[in-house]
């Protein structure tokens, strides 16, 4: 089985999460990647992926015969998702704010920043850090997004998701963000919502994505990655398929302004996922031919688990809308 995949997004708890894994699969069994000068990066990472001749499949090879455990560290998540898919790639989100706040601390503290808190979040490398790491995957297909403020709760799926005890642990933990946010004044807070927009959007769909997965997880029902693509007058499609190993496919009920129209499987190929080495071999797949008027309500439906995707129903739009 590939190892995991873990992107970590800086001041997430990712050290938390990371040195708790270390304690579950042994330091050994782990390859961290955060850049070519780090001390932490693994020797393999360094000789394959940092050399004159890149060869990624190549530490893909080592990964599997040294049956490594788990491969992560700052990097963005299409670095290594086609090589251990989707479905085994994690990461954690975190209130961007109070993320950058803890960021800001970080680099004061480990690195000298002598700027101020404007002049830290206001440097353009800053800006949308959380979906820059993630660009080109979807969050509904990421195979666990957990959140910083829920990390118990997020580490209990983890743990029964990939079949694994990662202990809880709260380390690294630097002066308190919250500290910082009563100094911070309104119009900072302004400027920052218009610099991290992207931030600010996949973070709240993540975490209305979190909250029904964890219900989901509570009441024994399996999760399923799913999302609507296409919602036009013609024709509805999207992907899904089940968190875990479960292999069958996703029943899918087609609901137009609150009423029950059709069911279809997801079977369909979609060679544009396959980058990211979806389940079932790309074969997660469906569509149906509709007759809709602009502005219908659309929202699909897992009939087995009555899960709903998208959370709030979708306007079909003209053929030609973006």
């Amino acid at each position: 089985m590939s190892p995991l995949f873990f992107v970590h997004i800086p001041k997430t708890a990712g050290t938390s999460f990371r040195l708790g894994a270390e304690d579950y699969f042994e330091k050994d069994n782990i390859l961290y990647d955060y850049g070519q000068k780090s001390p932490v990066t693994a020797s393999a990472v360094k000789s394959f992926l940092y050399g004159d001749k890149k060869d990624f499949w190549g530490f893909k090879q080592t990964c599997m015969q040294h049956r490594t455990a788990m491969v992560g560290g700052h990097v963005n998540a299409n670095r290594f998702i086609s090589l251990f898919g989707v479905d085994r790639t994690l990461t954690f989100l975190r209130d961007p704010l109070q993320r950058m706040a803890s960021e800001y601390f970080h680099f004061v503290r480990n690195y000298g920043f002598e700027g101020s808190f404007h002049d830290f979040y206001s440097r353009p490398i800053m800006h949308n850090r959380q979906s820059k790491m993630l660009h080109g995957v979807d969050v509904e297909a990421i195979g666990f997004l957990g959140l910083t403020e829920r990390y118990s709760k997020s580490l209990e799926i983890i743990n029964s998701l990939y079949g694994v005890e990662i202990p809880h642990r709260e380390d690294n933990r630097g002066k308190s963000a919250s500290e910082l946010m009563h100094e911070v004044s309104e119009k900072d807070v302004q400027e920052f919502n218009q610099f991290n927009k992207q931030d600010i959007v996949m973070y709240e769909r993540s975490t209305e994505l979190f909250t029904l997965r964890y219900k989901a997880f509570r009441e024994g029902k399996s999760w399923g990655h799913a999302r609507l693509v296409e919602c036009k007058p013609s024709r509805l499609a999207g992907w899904a398929w089940w968190e875990g190993e479960r292999d069958d496919p996703v029943d899918v009920e087609i609901w137009v302004n609150n009423e029950y129209l059709d069911t279809v499987l997801a079977v369909d190929f979609r060679p544009g996922l396959c980058r990211h080495l979806p389940p079932r071999g790309g074969y997660v797949g469906f569509h149906l031919p509709v007759k809709l008027s602009v502005g219908d309500k659309v929202q699909c439906r897992i009939g087995s688990t009555g899960q709903c995707f998208p959370i709030k129903p979708r306007s079909v739009t003209k053929p030609d809308a973006k």
